[in-house]
């Protein structure tokens, strides 16, 4: 069974950049919420804009609980941190979410945010979802980088013992 695998706008449009959006589908059962199909519209390569066309290659979640959209928003404000609608329903469903599925992003704050709200057992880096399926070419971004996730990793966790009240 493929492990599930929920992408977040940015990776979307990266993925596409790079030609290995293909690849992560084979290899994953790819999910985005409403948010993230809205706005990964279009990908640049060669000066030009190429649209994204993902509907028959991805399952969109279209209701993420309310309850649990405020709760993300909350936690977000509370660590100082601003993501956006995709990012904050993405993490709204992977906190909702009894199943195996596995955040994926590359945008510091949101991967700040999963780890201040304790999820990051539930998220993955780009380049370590590439590696998991044998992909180890080095034309990747910082941004996708393993490194560059633990160091926002380690600054969520950062932000808890900052601004959450210990009990």
């Amino acid at each position: 069974m493929k492990r599930l695998l929920l992408l977040d706008a940015d990776v979307v449009i990266d993925l596409h950049s790079l030609g290995l959006f293909e690849k992560i589908c084979r290899a994953y059962d790819v999910y985005v919420t409403q948010e993230v199909y809205e706005e990964a519209t279009y990908f640049k390569k060669g000066g030009s804009k190429n649209p994204i066309n993902i509907a028959d290659k991805v399952t969109v979640i279209k209701n993420v609980d309310l309850e649990g959209l405020e709760k993300v928003e909350k936690a977000a404000k509370e660590a100082r941190l601003v993501i956006d609608p995709g990012e904050s329903t993405s993490i709204a469903y992977i906190n909702q979410s009894e199943g195996e599925i596995i955040f994926c992003s590359c945008d510091k704050a949101a991967i700040k945010l999963i780890s201040y709200m304790e999820l990051e057992q539930k998220s993955i880096s780009l380049e370590r979802a590439l590696r998991d399926i044998g992909y180890h070419k080095r034309n990747l971004y910082p941004r996708h980088y393993e490194k560059t996730f633990k160091i926002c990793i380690n600054e969520g966790k950062a932000l808890r013992i900052q601004f959450k009240k210990l009990v």
